[in-house]
C-alpha cells in the first residue's frame, strides 16, 4: 500500500492549469499549457517539504457547486462512525465506496484530486529472512503530474472527522489494490458528483494510468528520515 506521496506542485498550480486548459483548448494551445505545468513539476530531489505521509496536510482539488477549488486537508479521513474505534482511513477501495450506502454523502460531495509527482510503496516481506522491506517509487514516464482520485471531508469549521482518503481499485477476489490515478486529460471526470458505479468502473479500466505509463524505481531505505 502507498506509504507516502510526493507533491512538489501545489494544487493552485494544477487548478490554474485546468482553468487555462479549458479556456484555451479551443484555440489549440493546450500543449503549451501542458508544457508549463511540466516545467512547474520538473524532477527534483524529494525533500522534507515534498514528501507527505499519513496524518500530514495534503493539497487537493475538489468541485464545489460547479467550481474547482483548492483545499488543504489531513491525509486520513475519520468518518463519524469510526471515531474512537478505527484509525483514520488513508485508502478506500473503489468498489466499496461506490456500492456502499455508508459512503453516499462523501462520494457525492467529497470527490477530490491530489496532484503528485509519484508515490512510495513497500515491497518485499519483512517476515522473510529478517529483511527490511524496501520501497518502490512509482512515477509517470511523462514529465507531468499524476492526479490521484480521492475522497475528502473538509468542513468550513474544522472538526476531528475532516480528512482525505486515496481511492484504490483492482481485483476484488485477490485483494490486490492499486491507486486510482489519471492524467490531466482524464482527471476531471472523477469530480463529477453524479458518477455511478458502472461509470467509475469503466474509468478505472479504460482511463486510469496503467503500467505502460508508469516507471518504478527501487530504493534501498525507508523514508523514516522525512
Amino acid at each position: 500500500m502507498c506509504e507516502c506521496i510526493v507533491q512538489p506542485v501545489s494544487s493552485k498550480d494544477s487548478l490554474a492549469y485546468f482553468a487555462q486548459r479549458a479556456a484555451q483548448s479551443v484555440s489549440g494551445e493546450a500543449s503549451a499549457l501542458a508544457e508549463s505545468l511540466c516545467a512547474a513539476t520538473a524532477p527534483r530531489s524529494h525533500d522534507r517539504h515534498g514528501v507527505i505521509k499519513p496524518n500530514m496536510q495534503v493539497s487537493a482539488i475538489r468541485n464545489r457547486d460547479g467550481r474547482l477549488e483548492c483545499i488543504k486537508v489531513r491525509w486520513g479521513w475519520s468518518p463519524i462512525w469510526s471515531v474512537g474505534t478505527m484509525p483514520p482511513l488513508t485508502h478506500l477501495p473503489l468498489h466499496l465506496v461506490m456500492r456502499s450506502k455508508v459512503f453516499d454523502r462523501i462520494k457525492r460531495e467529497g470527490r477530490a484530486l491530489v496532484a503528485v509527482d509519484g508515490w512510495y510503496e513497500e515491497i518485499g516481506d519483512a517476515a522473510m529472512a529478517n529483511q527490511t522491506p524496501r520501497l518502490s517509487y512509482t512515477t509517470s514516464r511523462q514529465s507531468s503530474p499524476i492526479f490521484l482520485a480521492a475522497l475528502a471531508q473538509a468542513s468550513e469549521t474544522h472538526n476531528g472527522c475532516d480528512g482525505l482518503s486515496l481511492v484504490t481499485f483492482g481485483d476484488i477476489a485477490s485483494k490486490q489494490q492499486r491507486l486510482l490515478a489519471f492524467t490531466g486529460e482524464d482527471a476531471l471526470a472523477w469530480l463529477n458528483p453524479d458518477l455511478q458505479w458502472e461509470q467509475a468502473q469503466q474509468m478505472a479500466m479504460h482511463m486510469a494510468v496503467d503500467e505502460p505509463q508508469l516507471e518504478h524505481v527501487l530504493t534501498s531505505q525507508r523514508m523514516a528520515t522525512f
